[in-house]
């Protein structure tokens, strides 16, 4: 129970601070999803959609033009470099530095559920910023493909290697489940 409650918690704090990022940015925001799959509780609110879904092991804040060409100045793709930068990795580094942190303290207090927090969401801030597509490590890859073949081609080929990243990540974590459930079954994991 600690690591699925723990889990939600990393990925909410890591799809906030992509959100909060992208708004001191002055970057457009479609979406924000708790979640992947169809809602169970959605609203707009100043032209962004907000969504839970019943499926909390993940989630994504979906920017304003993120992969297209686009004229828009609050689009994604028109932001400037250290914006893009900025962006991407706000999930990482809240992830990180918010693991570190509950990792120290639970190691000082000698408290195993923060100690458990913090190094799940070191682990899961460090692996996605590994450069994978549907990753956030992937963003520099992102600006590589933009430099290397212009905006229009650049996002169309960034975006046709994401989708094909996010469904063998959704895939190998699926996968992955049974496994899962057999160790919390087992007191592998509380």
């Amino acid at each position: 129970m600690i690591f699925i409650l723990s889990l939600i918690l990393i990925i909410i704090l890591h799809e906030l601070a992509h959100f909060a990022a992208a708004k001191l940015c002055k970057c457009g925001v479609s979406v924000v999803s708790l979640g992947f799959g169809r809602p169970i509780f959605s609203f707009e609110y100043k032209n962004t959609r907000y969504n839970l879904t019943p499926w909390l092991f993940g989630g994504y804040v979906k920017l304003k033009d993120e992969l297209t060409n686009s004229n828009d100045p609050t689009a994604f793709t028109n932001l400037i470099y250290r914006k893009k930068v900025i962006i991407a990795l706000a999930g990482v580094a809240i992830n990180i530095i918010m693991g570190g942190i509950c990792l120290l303290i639970g190691m000082k207090t000698l408290n195993f559920i923060i100690w458990y927090f913090g190094y799940l969401s070191l682990i899961l801030g460090i692996t996605n910023a590994l450069p994978i597509p549907a990753l956030d490590g992937s963003y520099p890859i992102l600006v590589w493909l933009e430099k290397l073949k212009g905006k229009e081609k650049g996002y169309a080929l960034m975006n046709k290697i994401c989708r094909w990243g996010f469904i063998i990540l959704m895939a190998l974590n699926i996968a992955c489940l049974p496994y899962l459930f057999y160790l919390i079954k087992s007191g592998g994991i509380r």
